[in-house]
């Protein structure tokens, strides 16, 4: 049995059925990811302000729905990203692309939610409005909440900070115009280093250093390797994926450095598998999915405002108790997941229209 095929002859020369135009896989697991987000902050919100002790309270695993996104970030910018490499002020291009695609949203909702904390305080948990921890939260930068958490005036804004430690890694690989990864594997690996050494004494912006930056390294690794035209075979991909998921689903995530090993490298068998699927069900996943997939940086940003609001709504017209938790749960995915689809066809698809670059600017992907 064969383990992966090459999509290319012995030249180069990209052989039928070589690398795809957009990979409809992917835009479903962005789906998958930001609902098991969601997941993970439904059973958390529940346990929080209604009861701490219910059943799934404690499963965080949900949380790895992250470590799914920022593998797919590392493959995504490669592939999006491959035909700007060596162009004059590529670096630019692609900064401007990336702070287009991420920033408004974010800022719009990280005003919402200071004008939230500033009317409904009461209602409103572990938020402050200190100047300093608003101001950073604003520009991407380490803040640490009440809770010691690293958690911005939008909670899940904390992503956003590796996000954007990737993307000037990547543009300066672009302006020195070197191999991306003779630029990222030093960068993320130093900061996952001082991670492992890091101690309690350390000023609180080093929260930021964590070994979950090296699944960045995996997206780039496997965007190299696709772009080589390799794919693994079907059976493969598909154990891959099992795999993959019953991993995330069952493992818990360890101590913090842990992570990358427990749901970071289970969230690379997945990527993987999905995108060496890509030809064989690419066209026919549901397209419920890939609006959800579409959607999901609106969903992801937009949730933590909808699930307090379907809990305490339920919570205060039915008796706490697992069928009221469960209905509650699936009603705060579904609602999420509509909710963030509004926002993404109101909200960020009119910005994204009237704030991209210019056709001949833009970074090329239909995967970004």
């Amino acid at each position: 049995m064969r383990f992966f095929t090459v999509l290319a002859d012995d030249h180069g020369a990209v052989a039928r059925g070589g690398l795809p135009q957009s990979f409809l896989t992917i835009q479903a697991l962005r789906g998958v990811a930001a609902l098991l987000v969601v997941l993970y902050h439904a059973l958390e919100v529940w346990g929080d302000r209604v009861d701490s002790a219910a059943p799934g309270v404690g499963w965080t695993n949900g949380a790895a729905g992250v470590d799914i996104f920022f593998v797919i970030s590392g493959f995504v910018m490669v592939v999006s990203s491959r035909r700007l490499a060596g162009e004059p002020g590529a670096w630019h291009v692609f900064l401007r692309h990336r702070a287009v695609r991420i920033v408004p949203l974010y800022w719009l909702l990280t005003t919402v939610k200071v004008a939230a904390v500033a009317l409904l305080s009461g209602m409103v948990l572990r938020t402050s409005l200190d100047s300093s921890f608003v101001a950073r939260s604003y520009l991407f930068l380490p803040v640490v909440d009440s809770a010691n958490h690293f958690r911005p005036v939008l909670p899940v804004g904390w992503t956003l900070t590796y996000e954007f430690l990737f993307y000037l890694l990547f543009a300066a690989a672009l302006a020195i115009r070197v191999e991306v990864l003779r630029i990222i594997v030093p960068g993320l690996g130093l900061i996952a280093v001082a991670a492992l050494v890091k101690t309690e004494t350390w000023p609180a912006w080093t929260i930021l250093f964590s070994t979950i930056v090296l699944e960045f390294i995996f997206g780039v690794i496997l965007a190299k390797w696709t772009l080589r035209w390799r794919r693994f075979a079907p059976a493969v991909a598909a154990a891959l994926i099992v795999a993959g998921f019953v991993a995330i689903l069952s493992l818990p995530m360890g101590s913090g450095n842990a992570r990358v090993l427990t749901w970071g490298l289970p969230a690379f068998a997945i990527v993987a598998g999905a995108v060496s699927l890509e030809r064989a069900i690419g066209q026919t996943l549901p397209r419920w999915l890939l609006a959800s997939g579409d959607a999901s940086y609106s969903i992801y940003l937009s949730h933590g405002f909808v699930l307090p609001t379907v809990v305490l709504l339920i919570s205060r017209i039915a008796s706490p108790g697992l069928w009221t938790e469960a209905l509650t749960i699936a009603l705060c995915l579904v609602i999420g997941a509509v909710v963030g689809w509004i926002v993404y066809v109101w909200i960020e698809e009119p910005m994204l229209r009237a704030l991209r670059p210019r056709p001949a600017l833009r970074v090329t992907t239909s995967i970004s």
